[in-house]
């Protein structure tokens, strides 16, 4: 007869039963104290050694490379104490301060703080899908300002946060109780070597500046409202996104008839307009007599970009309506490629106006976005051909948008502004000046080349001395 297997150094009748190998742990289903408190020490010297860090980052420095490395900074603090995962939350972090490293400038700053926060809620959040991170995202951004304004409470408020904040972190006053009466002690006979060292009091003197400590203690309290909230464990529910009733086409007038002959009307309209386009700006025509090329290309970039926004906007109340007839599509189709070669010469008449005037941070976003609506527009006439839903259309659109967003983080637009403008006969120099630093590679190149061109005195941006030849 086989001996059931017992197990060495155990009670006979403890050892048989053995259903208590299988038991489930409950110490192990509960985060112990011991743990908990682990955790919470690790958050406050994590916030410690952020405060410090930016202190040395940041304090009386230009940011730059700062800031990409107090970011990283911020999701490693974060990590510790909750064993996830780190890699998809880092890559995605350094896809997001990428932009920052090449330029300092709004674009990138934004691309990091969202890169961040979706870094922080995906290291929070594993196994959740995209649209349940975005949401997490949103639900936490909307979420954080009050974070920040909590310590700034009324009075009863702070008080009922620091009797909860007591009960939780009896080991913080256990160690005040246990330290400070050596602390106190020690500084009493510091004091008194001091008076008969005078070698330990020269070592020990600061030169003590009152508003310099001041603003300094300041900007640590900042820092350390600015970074709790960040490294907060907790993570808010995501937010319920209900759908929305979109009005329906028949409010608008739509019916398959009225689509129909919409249609034919408006392609009339704007093969008249695409017809005059091509003439002038492609084969030469002549303008109305007293108009110049400059007049005529800024009376219409702006009015013909609204027209093929709108003509998107037609495209997809028209959408539904067109299987109702067999001209539908192929008329829908030309509509919107018409439309595209309207957002062309749009391009090209701001084109013949910044020949004419120059270049502006207005004019290159409007070029940019002119881009974009043509890139739209083709996306649209694709989702007519293929079938495919708004939600298809809209998925494609805002990866393309923050794709050329992103790219655009990497683009110096003030030197490529100031590098334009310098080349022309009479350069507008307040302007130039006025792009900041980022346009200091092309002042530097045209006050070599040029000197009557532009001078350091009437500009804030200091430039090196010419070098002659």
């Amino acid at each position: 007869m086989p001996q059931a297997p017992l197990i060495p150094g155990l009670p006979r009748s403890l050892a048989l039963d053995g259903w208590w190998l299988d038991a489930p742990d409950a110490a192990a289903s509960e985060p112990s104290p011991s743990r908990a408190a682990f955790a919470r020490r690790s958050h406050w010297v994590g916030l410690a050694v952020l405060v410090v860090l930016a202190d040395l980052l940041f304090w009386q420095h230009a940011p730059g490379l700062s800031l990409a490395l107090f970011a990283l900074a911020i999701l490693l603090v974060a990590t510790i104490g909750n064993g996830r995962r780190l890699a998809g939350p880092l890559g995605l972090l350094v896809l997001s301060v990428a932009p920052v490293i090449e330029y300092v400038q709004a674009l990138s700053l934004a691309f990091l703080t969202l890169g961040l926060a979706v870094a922080l809620v995906l290291l929070r959040s594993p196994g959740a899908g995209i649209a349940e991170i975005m949401t997490r995202t949103a639900a936490w951004l909307f979420r954080l300002p009050g974070g920040w304004l909590t310590p700034l409470a009324p009075r009863r408020a702070l008080a009922g946060r620091a009797i909860r904040c007591a009960k939780a972190d009896d080991s913080v006053r256990h160690s005040v109780r246990d330290w400070a009466f050596p602390l106190a002690g020690s500084f009493v006979f510091l004091a008194l070597l001091m008076q008969a060292n005078p070698v330990l009091a020269r070592a020990l003197t600061v030169d003590f500046d009152l508003w310099s400590t001041l603003t300094r203690a300041l900007f640590w309290g900042g820092m350390a409202l600015f970074i709790a909230p960040l490294l907060a464990p907790d993570m808010p529910e995501p937010i319920s996104f209900h759908a929305v009733a979109l009005p329906s086409a028949a409010r608008f007038g739509l019916n398959p008839r009225s689509v129909l002959r919409a249609l034919v009307l408006f392609n009339a309209l704007v093969a008249v307009q695409s017809t005059t386009d091509l003439g002038i700006l492609v084969f030469g025509a002549a303008l109305p007599e007293g108009m110049s090329m400059a007049e005529y290309a800024h009376r219409g970039a702006y009015p013909l970009l609204a027209t093929a926004l709108l003509a998107g906007g037609f495209a997809l109340a028209a959408r539904p309506f067109a299987r109702e007839h067999r001209a539908m599509t192929p008329l829908l189709l030309l509509w919107l490629a018409q439309n595209m070669v309207l957002c062309g010469a749009a391009m090209m008449r701001l084109e013949h106006y910044i020949d004419a005037f120059g270049l502006t941070y207005l004019r290159i976003y409007a070029l940019i976005w002119m881009g974009l609506v043509a890139t739209g527009l083709g996306l649209v006439a694709a989702q007519v051909m293929l079938g495919r839903t708004n939600l298809w259309l809209l998925i494609r659109c805002g990866a393309f948008g923050l794709g050329t967003l992103y790219l655009c983080a990497f683009v110096n637009f003030a030197q490529i502004i100031a590098a334009q403008n310098l080349g022309r006969p009479a350069a507008d120099r307040d302007y130039i000046c006025a792009l900041g630093p980022m346009a200091h590679g092309a002042l530097t190149a045209a006050s070599r080349a040029r000197a009557d061109l532009i001078h350091a005195s009437s500009c804030p941006i200091t430039l090196p001395p010419r070098i002659e030849d």
